[in-house]
């Protein structure tokens, strides 16, 4: 079983036990100098938050979030929409006060050129960058892999496209003008395949 978590880590698990195989990182991160036997992650000294701020890569956010990553049995490869962006990491005082919200600190995370997303594909045994697709922005939409070859994802811009799962190359792309923070699905409908998404207010749906 594969996962890749928030904090930027590739894990491999046995799928019968649960039993930790290996890990290693599919963006960046500044505050583990890797994992130990198990899988905890060996924290840095010097990246917990600070009065004047640490930058510490991910941001709060993650490299990755509630958006589906997808795994092909044909191309063997994981993919995973990854969010490169990094934050300041911030300590302070605060008092408790029962139904109030309760903080310690925050964050002010790295925006604009300095920012930036992927779509990654791993090779599923080792997590092994085979090959990217850079995007414009941190995304916050899913991908999803097909048995014809592809996979498709979203865009904060707009864009809805479709890369070949073996080597990243762009095979089709669509402007909806509205932002994506959905995954993509695919579906049958009297012998064809149709894939579907969410963009702005609307959905919109694709033939193959």
């Amino acid at each position: 079983m594969a996962v890749a978590n928030r904090n930027a880590f590739y894990y491999l698990l046995d799928r019968e036990t649960g039993e930790f195989l290996l890990g290693t990182p599919y963006a960046k991160q500044t505050w583990a100098r890797g994992l130990d036997e198990k899988g905890r992650p060996i924290v840095l000294p010097g990246t917990e938050p600070s009065i004047e701020g640490t930058l510490v890569y991910p941001s709060l956010q993650g490299a990755n979030n509630w958006f589906s990553p997808s795994y092909s049995p044909l191309t063997r490869l994981f993919y995973v929409a990854a969010r490169e962006m990094g934050a300041y990491y911030f300590k302070g005082e605060a008092k408790y006060v029962p139904g109030e919200h309760f903080a310690g600190g925050g964050e002010q995370a790295l925006t604009g050129d300095k920012a930036y997303g992927a779509i990654r594909a791993l090779e599923a045994e080792t997590g092994q960058l085979k090959w990217e697709f850079r995007l414009h922005s941190p995304p916050w939409a899913g991908v999803l892999s097909t048995a014809g070859g592809l996979v498709f994802g979203g865009t904060n811009e707009g864009q809805v496209f479709a890369l070949d799962a073996a080597t990243g190359e762009v095979r089709w792309r669509f402007q909806t003008g509205g932002a994506v923070a959905s995954n993509p699905i695919a579906f049958e409908i009297d012998g064809a395949q149709r894939i579907a998404i969410a963009s702005g207010y609307a959905i919109f749906v694709f033939g193959l």
